[in-house]
């Protein structure tokens, strides 16, 4: 298993799209998540909220 403390991850390896897999084969652990969530800044008061229409996610908004 990874140790994040001595081994620094690549982004990649924190992607929600390999994460699962990740958490499976054991290079990250849901405490390894954890603590890198916990670290990460909190910038909800610098954000601007976009709507866009997402058809390929759900279909088409307005029809």
């Amino acid at each position: 298993m990874t140790d994040t403390t001595t081994t620094k991850l690549n982004p990649w390896d924190l992607d929600i799209r390999v994460r699962e897999r990740n958490l499976r084969n054991g290079t990250l652990t849901e405490k390894d998540v954890a603590k890198i969530h916990e670290a990460l800044p909190d910038l909800e008061d610098q954000v601007d909220t976009v709507t866009l229409p997402q058809p390929a996610l759900g279909g088409r908004e307005g029809s």
